[in-house]
């Protein structure tokens, strides 16, 4: 499923269960909310893009603490 390019295929599942635990973080969100407003289930499939849109966002915060991480853990090493 996962050749090799210029990424690996241990780099691309890494990737793909980072993204897939940011989904059901977001996810998960939305479900407290619609039971914590107690409002209809519909809205599982009816915000599906706003959880989408929270997913991206969660991603890209994962992606720059992890640069930031790496960054100064380099810096760390380094000295």
């Amino acid at each position: 499923m996962f050749k090799d390019s210029t990424f690996s295929a241990k780099a691309k599942k890494r990737e793909l269960f980072i993204f897939l635990g940011c989904f059901l973080a977001a996810f998960l969100m939305n479900t407290i909310g619609i039971i914590r407003f107690d409002t209809s289930a519909k809205e599982l499939v009816s915000q599906f893009h706003i959880v989408l849109i929270l997913t991206l966002s969660l991603y890209a915060l994962v992606v720059v603490l992890r640069i930031i991480y790496h960054l100064v853990a380099r810096l760390w090493t380094r000295n």
